[in-house]
């Protein structure tokens, strides 16, 4: 195996500086997304954004977290062990030293932002959020999905067969041999 690229999202000040600025800007394009869903799934809504949903958002951040290190278990072997933190500014989940597929690695990067945003869209719908909570809590969340973007872009722009190992600090991506 050589080793392709390394990224560090908890100590490269600079990659971090990126990450952060990057869901900034995707703020914007994801109110608008979560906003025409809104409007297309509710004829009319009176609901407020209310200091609940700030508690909610990091109910959120944890269950992001966990779900990323069940699909670390799930598509790692039996040795696969999952760690949680905070730091930074950021809580991670990592498996330190497991090797994952392209494939494998891409699900276990995108899984928290596809089940919490179909999770948010099923209580608009069951109108358990009122559009305004559902559209920041959904924006907020999607836009700090920013690093399990770049992994996914990362990961989608190699040409080779490669293998992604996870790290203390981000990943490193392996072509396979």
């Amino acid at each position: 195996m050589k080793l392709l690229r390394k990224i560090d999202f908890l100590t490269d000040k600079k990659t971090g500086t990126r990450l952060n600025i990057g869901a900034v800007l995707l703020i914007v394009p994801f109110l608008l997304f979560f906003a025409w869903i809104a409007l297309e799934l509710l004829d009319e809504d009176d609901g407020i954004f209310s200091f609940i949903d700030l508690l909610y958002f990091f109910v959120l951040l944890i269950v992001h977290e966990l779900i990323h290190g069940f699909f670390f278990k799930a598509c790692g072997d039996e040795k696969t062990k999952v760690k949680f933190g905070f730091k930074n500014g950021m809580a991670y989940a990592t498996s330190p030293g497991s090797f994952y597929s392209r494939g494998k690695m891409l699900v276990i990067a995108l899984a928290p932002f596809v089940l919490i945003s179909f999770f948010l869209t099923v209580c608009l719908e069951l109108e358990w959020l009122s559009s305004p909570s559902y559209i920041a809590l959904a924006s907020i969340h999607a836009a700090a999905c920013a690093g399990d973007f770049y992994i996914a872009y990362i990961l989608m722009s190699q040409k080779e067969e490669i293998l992604v190992e996870d790290t203390e600090v981000g990943v490193n991506i392996y072509r396979k041999d």
